[in-house]
């Protein structure tokens, strides 16, 4: 279909017109048509499908319930309702949108058609910053037009939040509840009110809204990374025997192994504080001054208990490997394994304050709107990684110094399910087993600022011309700066402080030497870890009881108390500056014809960005083995002991200038059905995370040498886009919809990954090689697909059974990157990643069934995605492999009862079935990660004056 899209859009266009001029007597049934006020859930989607057919170009829509009911407690899984828009989660809650297979780094999210700061280094908006409650109702605009702004190759999203004029009079709201996740078993508050009224007849108005959300979860996950491979001949890494599943030997080829195998017991709280005040004044009936202020605090912390198994090093007997030369079992002998701590979250606020005021003038209607916006963040990740060996071995002994005999082992196992099993003689479940060893401790200060400003004006001929009835045109300004300020711990292991190496070793905590207090450490006996999880791998293991005290500890034992202490890491700081100017014109028409009204825009969007980046730069010197003198074998592979010259400052500029044409057009066929179609050309900016002068260095093992950084003089993604749409709406309020779309990428923005020799020779590992990560332009590929939704509502039922109503969609996606495979390191073992773009499900569905009667509503959500290639090379794995995510399914539910006028009780039940997050590694049997979240409740009450 891909390739013959584009030719067939005409005919199909041309055929559908002329069977519609038709008469078609089942949707002529105005006249006897029965009038009906509906409400809540009926009352939304209705209201939905109203601002659906009417959009000035192919758009969804989703609609507040009532004032502070959005149909979903978050706002994206409301989102994830309409055909073609996707969700990824952040523990189990929906935070960022995808729609038509486009990530969210490719769709433009507004509040209020204003650009808002973000919280992370991209343009990506999370929308767990945003309370559902303050939230009137969202637009999903997927044909462009030249008067709203640039920057999607998915979608503009827009979110509204309530105006008090728009609903006059005094309104008070307000909402008590309690979640409770079934995995942390904790319950948690949350509040939520809204005030709104207006004065002076009805020409002044006030908003206040404020909700605040405390909430505790428990994510059990395994995992794999640091995916790698060895030679089957190579007998100094694999001694072996290795075979294949049938006993065959095998004597040459590659292996391919996961590095480490991860398991994680992670508790994350989070709490979000919001407010909002709307003020507005109609100076007249022509003059109206709007002003708006948003602020969001939100909290995510947490922290994960767990261990690891590093599989990384030498000595693999037993190994048995798959078709896919998968490493499938093996044994290693006198290797530990690790604990694995982490510290991972962020503390930000994100603020919008706005002022907007229209004005009509006889055949004019002018439109100003200025806004600020600016958001902060420290989001950390540390790690405390002790090990743990065969407590009951005498470390006294000469030969047992690393408290590992040769009767020791570690047995994994990848084909008891999708969880490594493992057998081992160190009693991971045991405080006198750990041993002091690595520590990473790092932040980044993150701030975004924004201003915006816009003028629009619209000139309405009234008529005068035949065809043309108005014509719009404006300009826009932005000006944005996002900044990233590094800190990290100096070093791991030892105390820098000291030169001679004597000494310094023996403030060295990696290794197996330095044991631990027992009384910093208990157990996670019998809390069900991964209880949903066939197979036999670690689920009782030490935790951290507390976590500073750890860290004191650490200090002790390196003699440098403030060891913890981060220090600015200026090569990963980086800072950038964006400025865009946008001018655009666009005409509206309509014309009648004998069997259908025609409606419609077309016009030019001309774009000015200017970009630049600063930051710090620094080359190598120096590359050699680490040797601690005290300890020369401490069994944790190849150390590298690397130096740098001193960062110098560096910035780099950039620019681009765009034209961007579109047309849209409407044909009513005054009947209940439409044909809607749309043309554009489109791009999307790349991503200023991207675009950095900073690099990132992982110089700590041989086996791991690599260095990853931004390109500060990337184009953007550009795209021309075809949609052709097929709507139908019946005067009962139930709709049927087919769309067709086609994206032309002319220019896409891809990872590279290459190796190179550094042209050192490391011993007792050989020639070093670093791989080298960075993203660069390249020509595109083609998306094509379809979407077909449906609302049916079976009031002609009699009684009760009139309350039932379903809503459901399905979307088809297809894309072909013909060069993208050129970017794939040809591996034997390595499975091509295919032609297809990154983040593209073939299939997605979502099917809603709801009742609404009288007091009472209920509704039952099952949403669906299929697998879908989430990055070429890298990603969880860390490597050059390519990174899958599997299909995923989640049911949803809510109720809601009336007591009366004023008060609702509800209900809501996310994840039922409490599906789990997989993802894999090039082919299915390498998985990488395996996560369950829970289900998640919540009931209350809430009060409506």
């Amino acid at each position: 279909m891909k390739n013959t899209l584009n030719s067939k859009v005409l005919p199909i266009a041309l055929a559908i017109s002329t069977a519609l001029c038709t008469s078609v007597s089942f949707a002529q049934e105005a006249d006897d048509t029965e009038v009906i006020q509906v409400s809540g859930i009926r009352s939304s989607l209705t209201e939905s499908m109203d601002l659906k057919k009417n959009a000035a170009s192919i758009q969804d829509s989703i609609v507040a319930e009532d004032i502070g009911k959005f149909p979903d407690q978050n706002v994206a899984e409301s989102l994830q309702r309409i055909s073609g828009v996707m969700i990824s989660r952040t523990n189990g809650e929906g935070s960022k949108v995808t729609v038509r297979g486009f990530g969210p780094k490719f769709n433009a999210v507004k509040v209020n058609d204003r650009t808002i700061a973000t919280t992370d280094r991209g343009r990506e908006f999370d929308f767990q910053v945003l309370p559902s409650e303050l939230i009137s109702g969202a637009d999903v605009i997927k044909a462009s037009r030249a008067n709203i702004a640039e920057g999607s190759l998915g979608a503009y999203v827009n979110v509204n939040t309530a105006r008090p004029l728009n609903n006059p009079g005094m309104h008070a709201v307000g909402s008590i509840n309690m979640k409770y996740n079934d995995l942390s078993e904790e319950m948690d508050p949350k509040f939520s009110g809204i005030f709104s009224n207006t004065f002076n007849d009805d020409t002044f108005g006030v908003l206040v809204g404020f909700s605040s959300v405390q909430s505790t979860s428990r994510i059990d996950s395994a995992a794999t990374n640091l995916w790698a491979s060895f030679k089957a001949e190579n007998t100094d890494f694999a001694p072996g025997p290795i075979t294949t599943e049938s006993g065959s030997p095998v004597s040459s080829g590659n292996v391919w192994f996961p590095g480490r195998a991860e398991y994680n017991l992670s508790e994350e709280k989070r709490e979000r504080t919001s407010a909002n005040v709307t003020i507005q004044w109609a100076q007249s009936d022509d003059i109206t001054h709007t002003f708006d202020y948003l602020y969001s605090d939100l909290s995510r912390q947490e922290f994960s208990n767990g261990m690891q198994i590093p599989l990384q090093y030498t000595g693999w007997t037993d190994v048995v490997i798959s078709e896919n030369q998968t490493a499938l079992s093996a044994t290693k002998e006198s290797s530990p394994i690790d604990g694995l701590f982490k510290e991972v979250g962020q503390d930000s606020t994100t603020e919008v304050i706005g002022f907007n005021t229209e004005v009509f003038k006889g055949r004019w209607q002018f439109e100003g709107d200025i806004a600020y916006s600016k958001a902060t963040s420290d989001p950390k990740g540390n790690t405390f990684v002790p090990h743990y060996i065969n407590h009951t071995v005498d470390q006294s002994v000469e030969g047992q110094e690393r408290g590992l005999t040769d009767a020791d082992y570690i047995k994994f196992d990848a084909t008891q399910g999708d969880v490594i099993a493992i057998d081992s003689t160190i009693d991971v479940g045991d405080p006198r087993s750990v041993r002091a060893h690595w520590n990473d401790l790092r932040h980044n200060e993150l701030e975004d600022e924004i201003l915006e400003a816009k003028f629009d004006a619209s000139y309405d001929f009234e008529g005068d011309l035949d065809i043309i009835q108005s014509v719009d045109f404006g300009l826009a300004y932005t000006d944005r700066e996002k900044s990233q300020v590094t800190y990290k711990n100096e070093n791991g292991c030892s105390n820098p402080n000291i030169e001679d190496p004597i000494a310094r070793g023996a403030t060295n905590t990696c290794g197996t030497q330095r044991p631990m207090s027992d009384g910093l450490f208990s157990i996670n006996e019998g809390n069900g870890f991964l209880s949903e999880v066939a197979g036999n791998f670690p689920r009782e293991f030490v935790l951290i009881n507390d976590i500073n005290q750890f860290i004191t500890d650490i200090g002790n034992l390196r003699g440098e108390p403030d060891w913890a202490e981060e220090i600015l890491d200026q090569a990963a700081s980086v800072a950038n500056t964006e400025e865009v100017l946008s001018l655009y014109a666009q005409g509206n028409f309509e014309a009648e014809f004998s069997n259908f009204d025609l409606t419609g825009n077309f016009g030019a969007r001309y774009v000015e960005t200017k970009v630049s980046s600063t930051g710090h730069r620094k080359d190598r010197i120096s590359v050699e083995k680490f040797v601690d003198p005290t300890r020369p074998d401490t069994g944790d592979g190849v150390v590298l002991d690397v130096e740098f010259t001193d960062p110098r400052p560096v910035t780099e500029n950039n620019d681009y200038n765009h034209v961007l044409p579109s047309l849209n057009v409407s044909m009513d066929y005054r009947n209940g059905f439409f044909v809607k179609g749309a043309a554009a050309k489109v791009i999307t900016r790349p991503s200023l995370g991207d675009t950095g002068v900073n690099r990132s260095y992982n110089n700590v093992r041989a086996e791991s040498f690599t260095q990853s950084g931004g390109n500060p003089f990337l184009q953007p993604y550009e795209a021309t886009q075809l949609d052709l749409s097929l709507e139908y709406y019946h005067d009962s309020g139930s709709a049927y919809s087919m769309n067709f779309f086609h994206k032309d990428i002319s220019s896409f923005i891809s990872t590279r990954t290459y190796t190179e020799d550094t042209g050192v020779d490391i011993e007792g590992w050989g020639d070093l090689i670093e791989t080298i990560t960075e993203k660069g332009n390249r020509s595109g590929g083609t998306v094509s697909g379809f979407e077909v939704a449906g609302l049916h509502y079976f009031d002609y039922l009699p009684g009760w059974l009139s309350g039932f109503g379903v809503q459901a969609n399905y979307t088809y996606t297809s894309s072909e990157d013909k060069d993208a495979a050129g970017e794939q390191l040809e591996q034997d073992g390595v499975m091509p990643a295919g032609g297809g773009l990154e983040g593209f499900s073939e299939n997605a569905y979502n099917v809603i069934a709801f009742y609404e009667k009288d007091n009472f509503q209920a509704r039952l959500a099952y949403n669906w995605r299929d697998d879908f290639l989430a990055a070429r090379q890298g990603g969880r794995s860390r490597g050059a492999l390519a990174e899958h995510v599997e299909a995923y399914g989640q049911f949803d539910f809510s109720t809601s009862y009336d007591i009366n006028e004023t008060f609702t009780v509800n209900f809501e039940a996310i994840n039922l079935t409490n599906e789990n997050i997989i993802e894999y590694a090039d082919v299915r049997e390498r998985v990488t990660l395996v996560q369950y979240s829970g289900v998640r409740y919540q009931l209350g009450v809430s009060a409506k004056f």
